[in-house]
């Protein structure tokens, strides 16, 4: 059992009671305590939910004391900036205020890589020394020696003897920052919005951890009438 994070995207709804009533209905289909039929094989996403805390969307600017703004589970003595809230309807929410940053530091962070990497041979990525080691039954080839040889190449060498380098560029920054400039930057930038799973507003229920389902998730918000309301939930499952 754990707690993950859904995107709950609802009809037009005034915040507070009438706000808990709908996203009670659209979550209702997913509850594991459902006395009801259910499909053989399938006990149901969660048992318990609330308005989430944490996973903030950002506030359009001059929007931060709209009353239709959901802010909930807020501590008194640590209140939150009023540019971070936990929902609204779409209009009022600046999807882009975190997404467009982090694409452009991937982009600078992919230029400035290409400009660094050029001055090295090429080096291989982690995943081909780690495969070397489950592939070897008789484990004559250990998980420190793939560690050895995958820092040994002079590239990686470079990155990790500076900190600064190897904070931007990463461990595994051959693996991480893909050839095309566009799919490393699109990647990034789809990492930002999407929570563990997303109920649409036809009521389905889709989750994943693939790229396919974070670029999906962003692709969905975009396109969703402005007057949508979209609630960070927290649920336990």
């Amino acid at each position: 059992m754990a707690k993950q994070r859904i995107t709950v995207c609802l009809p037009p709804c005034a915040p507070g009671e009438a706000l808990s009533r709908a996203i009670a209905e659209a979550m209702a289909p997913f509850d594991m305590n459902r006395q009801d039929d259910t499909p053989d094989g399938w006990d149901g996403e969660w048992d318990y939910w609330y308005i989430a805390s944490g996973w903030e969307f950002a506030v359009r600017p001059g929007y931060e004391d709209d009353p239709r703004i959901v802010r909930d589970g807020e501590e008194e003595d640590e209140p939150r900036p009023r540019n971070q809230c936990d929902g609204g309807p779409k209009a009022l929410l600046d999807l882009d205020a975190d997404r467009v940053p982090v694409a452009e530091e991937a982009g600078r962070r992919w230029d400035a890589w290409q400009e660094f990497s050029a001055g090295y041979p090429a080096a291989l990525p982690a995943h081909h020394f780690w495969a070397r080691v489950r592939l070897d039954p008789a484990q004559r080839y250990s998980f420190e020696q793939a560690r050895a040889e995958y820092e040994s190449q002079p590239l990686i060498r470079a990155v990790y003897a500076d900190p600064v380098l190897r904070e931007r560029f990463g461990d595994d920054p051959v693996q991480f920052i893909t050839p095309d400039r566009e799919a490393c930057v699109a990647e990034q930038y789809a990492d930002v919005l999407p929570t563990w799973a997303l109920l649409t507003l036809d009521g389905r229920w889709i989750e994943g951890g693939t790229h396919e389902y974070r670029a999906a998730f962003n692709a969905y918000l975009d396109g969703l009438p402005d007057d949508t309301m979209l609630v960070r939930v927290l649920y336990h499952s």
